[in-house]
């Protein structure tokens, strides 16, 4: 299986993940978030931290769903996107709905995919950025935010932290992306590297948002990273080092490369876990012990 630094996107298989596993809490009288489907925009009587529906981010509309209560707020950035007719939003479910007795989690689809606005033309990381900002303001949810990103989606969490340090006061990072990746590039044959396909994302991927312009754009942050705690849960399977491009120097730096990434925060703790690309679909469980963690240490 390729990495996700080697994909064009993460494909949403949509093989009923969602809620998976035993380690779910019994039935809570409230609204949870793989179960609920109103596309209502108001807060329920039995969980006041409840919304689902669209918002105005900016000229177009995303979708987010919210319930629990409780801060900081959980908010769930989703990988890449490549098949039409996904709900990505709702993979962070299984995680979720293990917080939200505790603290409010946040799930939303960015534009041009899941249930949030179409709009046609390219996207730039900032405007990537600037939606889930302005979509957070008209949604009316408050920081600050404890970011849990997934796969592309760690990438944007990680340029999010950066530019709002005074609304992220932690992450949790699943086989995530991450801006060091691109000191690695040369490693490949040129046209196995991403900037060879930065013009076809921005031109036919569904999201329109290219990662290798992500990656670049993150590159001014590295080493000036904001002092807060991060866990990021790399897994067994389908990791860093199994790429199928037949780089052998690749494979052997990429793992000290990221180690290095995750030790610049404060603190930073990189794990292995028993889990395929799909962190959060597989071990839901795990993830919501990471974010507990981190809150645990932004406490502190």
């Amino acid at each position: 299986m390729l990495r996700c630094a080697r994909l064009l996107a993460l494909v949403v298989m949509g093989l009923g993940l969602l809620g998976c596993g035993s380690d779910e809490p019994a039935p809570d009288p409230r609204p949870t978030l793989s179960t609920a489907t109103s596309a209502s925009a108001e807060s329920s009587t039995a969980d006041p931290g409840s919304i689902e529906g669209s918002f105005d981010a900016g000229g177009h509309e995303l979708f987010i769903s919210c319930h629990g209560t409780g801060a900081p707020t959980v908010v769930y950035l989703h990988g890449a996107i490549t098949q039409p007719g996904m709900d990505p939003q709702v993979t962070g479910a299984g995680f979720g709905d293990l917080l939200t007795n505790d603290y409010r989690v946040c799930l939303y689809d960015r534009r041009n995919v899941g249930r949030s606005e179409v709009v046609d033309a390219v996207q730039k990381p900032a405007d990537a950025l600037r939606d889930l900002d302005h979509l957070l303001n008209a949604a009316g949810v408050e920081p600050p935010y404890v970011l849990v990103g997934s796969s592309f989606g760690g990438l944007l969490a990680y340029l999010y932290a950066n530019e709002h340090p005074d609304k992220v006061v932690g992450m949790v990072l699943l086989a995530a992306m991450f801006p060091d990746e691109l000191s690695l590039e040369h490693l490949f044959a040129p046209q196995d590297r991403l900037r060879a396909v930065m013009d076809d994302q921005e031109a036919n991927s569904l999201e329109r948002l290219s990662q290798y312009r992500s990656l670049a754009a993150a590159q001014r942050y590295i080493g000036h990273e904001p002092a807060i705690p991060v866990i990021y849960l790399e897994p067994k399977d389908q990791g860093y080092n199994d790429n199928p491009y037949g780089s052998p120097a690749y494979r052997r730096q990429i793992g000290d490369v990221l180690a290095a990434y995750v030790d610049r925060f404060s603190p930073g703790v990189l794990t292995e876990v028993p889990a395929p690309h799909l962190v959060e679909a597989a071990i839901p469980d795990k993830v919501a012990d990471a974010v507990r963690r981190v809150i645990a240490e932004t406490a502190d």
